[in-house]
């Protein structure tokens, strides 16, 4: 078996909705068909290919696995006008394939061009499974990180 791992294009949408939708119905996630959600994904990434970066991985030409890097342009400052991080996000092998090291090869890749673009930072949240791969690869966890989520995202009155 040959595995590959390459920056994916436009040409590669469909194979990337299709790993997309197969890892969230695994979750449990309901909505769109798949036939609509992949016209839909199509249209999406196209909108999207500047900002958000695709990898994919195949094994015997045959997609596998997959993986994301959102490029955020940050405010520039005086001495630094460029300013990028990143995050990595949707990071997924099909079940069959996992423990192989391809989403090793597939955070390299990302992590390879991140570097390339001379990202300050970039981040992952990682699932709990997958907390090994990204601190054998040299991502730290951070104390200096806060979120707000679902109705933390809600407008407080002001008092």
């Amino acid at each position: 078996m040959t595995i590959t791992v390459r920056a994916a294009g436009l040409t590669d949408a469909p194979a990337l909705a299709l790993l997309r939708w197969r890892w969230r119905s695994e979750r449990g996630e309901t909505g769109l068909h798949r036939e609509q959600f992949v016209d839909a994904f199509v249209a999406w990434m196209s909108e999207h290919k500047e900002s958000h970066l695709a990898w994919l991985a195949e094994a015997d030409q045959v997609p596998v696995g997959m993986a994301w890097l959102a490029v955020i342009h940050r405010i520039p400052g005086p001495g630094h006008w460029l300013r990028l991080s990143g995050n990595l996000q949707s990071v997924y092998v099909v079940p069959e394939r996992r423990k192989a090291g391809i989403g090793e090869l597939l955070v390299r890749a990302v992590v390879g061009r991140a570097q390339s673009l001379g990202l300050e930072y970039m981040s992952v949240h990682p699932s709990e499974r997958s907390f090994s791969l990204y601190r054998r690869l040299g991502f730290l966890e951070s104390s200096g990180v806060l979120e707000l989520r679902g109705d933390g995202l809600t407008p407080r009155p002001i008092s």
